[in-house]
C-alpha cells in the first residue's frame, strides 16, 4: 500500500548486503529462519503496507553491516583526530560515547526502518484524504457509480493515498475481492485505524448509491464531504497543539542554549577544559546541527501532508533556459563569494586602512571572519534566488488561479445552465474575471473553441495548444476533467453540477485557510527565530566571548608577572590555563557556519509545515532568509563589540 519503498535506498542496501555479505554467515538458512521467527507482526504488516520486497534476514543483515561500518568509520576518524590534535579527558569521553552511540543508533534505525516508513506513509496519506475523497464525491455527484468514482480519483490524483486506491482496484480486478463493496469495506476498515472520519465518509458515500431520491443522495454525499473536511480541520488543529511543546524544545534546547553557551566557552579554560578549533567545529558545526536536524525531522514526520506541492517540470515555459541560468548562477555565485570572503584578508594585506578590520580580540570594527560568512551567504543567496525564483513565480500563479477558480466555475456554471454554448460561457466568464489569471486561461479556451473548431477537452488539455496544458494543479485539472464529462449532458444538469463543484472547492479552500491559520503561530515563530532571534543572540554572545577572552588574556598577563609561589594554587589558575587555544577569527567563523546551518534547518522546518516541504520552495525561502539572518548577526556583532570594548 502507499508509496512503496520497493526501489529506494533501503531495499537496495538490503539486497547489496544480502548479495555480498551473506557468504560470511556459516548457515544462511538457519540465520534466515531465526530472523523470520524473531520479527513482529507489526514488521510483517509494514512490509505489506509499504510494498517492499525484502526478507526479514535481509533487514537484520543490513542493520548489522550498517552499524559495523559506522563503527569502523568512527574508529578511523578517531585515530586521525588523535594524530592531528590533542584532547582533554572531557572531550575524549564525549568522542568515545559518540563512537558507541552513533553505530547503535544506526543499528536501531535500520532494523526499524520499515515500521518507521510505514507509520510515516500513513501519516502522509491521512493528509491526502480531503483532496482524494473530494474527487470521489465530485464523480458521485455526476454519476452514482462507486467503482467509476474510485477509478476517477485513483487516476486523476498524484497523492500517495491515490496509490492505495489504485492497488485496491488492481486487487479487485485480480479477484482478491468478490465485489467493490467488499473491497471498499476492507479499505475503510484498514484506514479506520488511522482516520475514523475517513472511514465514516466512505460508508456514507457507499450508502448514497442506495438512496432512491436524488436530493437525498446529494445530501448524503455532502454529509460525507463535511465529515472528512471537519475531521481534517480537527486533526490539524490537534497537530498544531501537539506541535507547541516540541517546537519550544527545538527552540530552547537545540538553539537558544547552545548559542548562549558560546559566551562561556573561553571561560571554561579556567577550570582546565580546553576547546581547540577542531573540537569547536565538531561540536558546533557537526554534532549540534545533526542533532537539531534529526529532532526537527522527527517533529515533521508527525505532520499530515495536507498541502502537497505540485512538481513543476523543467519543460514548463516559465522555466525556459533554466539549465543555462543554473550554470551562470553557479559561476557568478562562486566568483562573488570568493571575492567577498577574501576581502577582509586582502584589506589586512594592504595595511588595514582606517583599522576597520579586526586583527585581535576586540580590536578594529569588523572581524575578517564576517566577510567569509558573508561570502558563503551571498554565494548561496545569488544561486538560490536566481535559480528558484521562476519556480516561486509559477507556484504563486497556480495559487492565485486556485483561489480564483471556484468563483470562475460558479459564473461558468450559471451561464451553462442558462443554455449558453461553451464558447460563449467561457468568453463571458473570462470577461467577468478580467485581470485575473484564471480569466486569461478561460479566454484561451474560448479562443481555441472558436478559432480551431475543436472539442472542449482538446481546447483545455491538448498538449500543443490546450489552455491548461501548463497548469500544474491537480485540483484545477481534475475539476476541468469533471466539467468535460458533465457538459455533454443537458445544459441545466451540467450547469447545476458545475455550480456544485464550485461550492465544493470553496469548502475545501475554507478548510485549508483554517489549517494555515492554526499553524501560523508555529511557522512565524520559527521564521522569526531563524531570521532575528538566533542571529541576535549569536551576535551578542560572540561579542561577550571576546570580552571574556580579553579579560582572561589580561589576567593571564598579570599572573605571568607574579612569582610562582604567589600564584593561587587551589583554583589551579595559571597563564597556561587562561590561554585561549582558538583564534577569535576561527571562533567566529565556526559559530557563523553554525548559524547558517541552524537557519537552514529552521527555514526548512517552517517551510515544510506551511508548504509541504517541496525542495524548490524551501531553497527559495532559504535564499531570502539567509541574508536577513546574517545582516542581523553582523549588525549585532559589530555594535556589541564596540559597546563592550568601551566598558573594559
Amino acid at each position: 500500500m502507499g508509496t512503496g519503498i520497493s526501489e529506494n535506498w533501503y531495499v537496495r542496501g538490503c539486497r547489496f548486503t544480502s548479495r555480498y555479505f551473506s557468504k560470511f554467515i556459516r548457515d544462511i538458512d538457519a540465520f534466515a529462519t531465526k530472523a523470520e521467527r524473531s520479527v513482529s507482526q507489526e514488521y510483517r504488516d509494514a512490509v505489506i503496507f509499504t510494498g517492499s520486497v525484502i526478507e526479514p534476514f535481509e533487514t537484520v543483515l543490513f542493520s548489522y553491516v550498517g552499524s559495523l561500518t559506522a563503527l569502523f568509520i568512527f574508529l578511523l576518524l578517531d585515530v586521525i583526530l588523535f594524530r592531528i590534535t590533542t584532547f582533554n579527558p572531557t572531550v575524549l569521553t564525549f568522542v568515545a560515547v559518540m563512537t558507541l552511540l552513533v553505530p547503535l543508533g544506526i543499528l536501531f534505525y535500520l532494523s526499524e526502518y520499515v515500521k518507521i516508513h510505514a507509520r510515516y506513509m500513513k501519516i502522509q496519506s491521512i493528509g491526502d484524504i480531503p483532496e482524494v475523497l473530494s474527487y470521489v464525491v465530485m464523480s458521485m455527484r455526476l454519476v452514482s457509480n462507486m467503482e467509476k468514482a474510485i477509478h476517477f480519483a485513483a487516476l486523476n490524483s498524484t497523492r500517495p493515498l491515490a496509490n492505495d486506491l489504485r492497488k485496491m482496484l488492481w486487487n479487485l480486478q485480480v479477484r482478491m475481492y468478490s465485489s467493490m463493496d467488499d473491497a471498499l469495506l476492507d479499505f475503510a476498515q484498514m484506514w479506520g485505524k488511522n482516520s475514523e472520519h475517513f472511514k465514516r465518509s466512505l460508508h456514507l458515500i457507499k450508502s448514497s448509491t442506495s438512496e432512491p431520491d436524488e436530493a437525498q443522495r446529494v445530501i448524503t454525499l455532502n454529509r460525507a464531504l463535511d465529515i472528512v473536511l471537519e475531521g481534517t480541520k480537527e486533526m490539524m488543529e490537534q497537530y498544531a497543539v501537539r506541535l507547541k511543546t516540541p517546537t519550544y524544545i527545538l527552540y530552547s534546547i537545540f538553539i537558544l542554549i547552545p548559542l548562549a553557551l558560546v559566551a562561556l566557552l573561553p571561560a571554561v579554560t579556567v577550570v582546565g577544559i580546553r576547546f581547540d578549533a577542531v573540537t569547536l567545529v565538531i561540536l558546533y558545526d557537526l554534532v549540534l546541527p545533526i542533532a537539531t536536524f534529526a529532532y526537527a525531522e522527527y517533529i515533521l514526520m508527525q505532520r499530515p501532508a495536507t498541502f502537497l506541492p505540485q512538481v513543476i517540470p523543467e519543460s514548463h515555459p516559465g522555466l525556459k533556459g533554466i539549465g543555462r541560468k543554473r550554470k551562470i548562477a553557479t559561476v557568478v555565485a562562486v566568483v562573488i563569494g570568493i571575492l567577498v570572503s577574501s576581502s577582509g584578508y586582502i584589506s589586512i594585506f594592504f595595511g588595514n586602512p582606517m583599522n576597520i578590520i579586526s586583527t585581535g580580540t576586540l580590536e578594529g570594527i569588523i572581524p575578517p571572519a564576517l566577510f567569509v560568512i558573508w561570502g558563503i551567504v551571498i554565494a548561496f543567496s545569488i544561486y538560490m534566488n536566481t535559480v528558484y525564483s521562476p519556480y516561486k513565480k509559477i507556484r504563486d500563479d497556480i495559487r492565485k488561479m486556485e483561489s480564483e477558480f471556484a468563483d470562475a466555475l460558479f459564473i461558468l456554471g450559471r451561464r451553462i445552465s442558462e443554455g449558453r454554448s461553451a464558447e460563449e460561457s467561457f468568453a463571458h466568464t473570462s470577461k467577468t474575471m478580467e485581470g485575473s489569471h484564471i480569466g486569461k486561461m478561460f479566454e484561451r479556451i474560448s479562443i481555441n473553441l472558436i478559432t480551431m473548431r475543436t472539442n472542449i477537452r482538446s481546447a483545455i488539455f491538448d498538449e500543443e495548444f490546450g489552455a491548461f496544458r501548463d497548469v500544474y494543479s491537480d485540483r484545477i485539472q481534475t475539476t476541468m476533467i469533471m466539467f468535460t464529462e458533465s457538459v455533454h449532458k443537458s445544459h441545466l444538469s451540467a450547469g447545476v453540477a458545475i455550480i456544485k463543484l464550485a461550492d465544493h472547492l470553496k469548502e475545501l479552500q475554507a478548510v485549508e485557510k483554517n489549517i494555515r491559520h492554526s499553524l501560523y503561530d508555529m511557522t512565524s515563530t520559527m521564521r522569526t527565530t531563524a531570521c532575528i532571534f538566533a542571529p541576535l543572540i549569536a551576535g551578542v554572545t560572540i561579542a561577550l566571548s571576546e570580552v571574556i577572552a580579553r579579560i582572561l588574556q589580561d589576567v593571564a598577563e598579570g599572573i605571568s608577572r607574579l612569582p610562582r609561589n604567589l600564584v593561587p594554587g587551589p583554583a589551579q589558575i595559571s597563564p597556561e590555563n587562561l590561554d585561549q587555544t582558538i583564534a577569535p577569527d576561527l571562533f567566529m567563523l565556526s559559530i557563523g557556519v553554525y548559524l547558517i546551518l541552524i537557519t537552514a534547518i529552521l527555514v526548512r522546518f517552517s517551510s515544510t509545515i506551511e508548504n509541504g516541504g517541496e525542495r524548490t520552495q524551501f531553497l527559495y525561502d532559504l535564499g531570502q532568509s539567509l541574508p536577513i539572518a546574517i545582516i542581523v548577526f553582523t549588525v549585532t556583532t559589530v555594535v556589541s563589540r564596540i559597546f563592550f570594548r568601551g566598558l573594559i
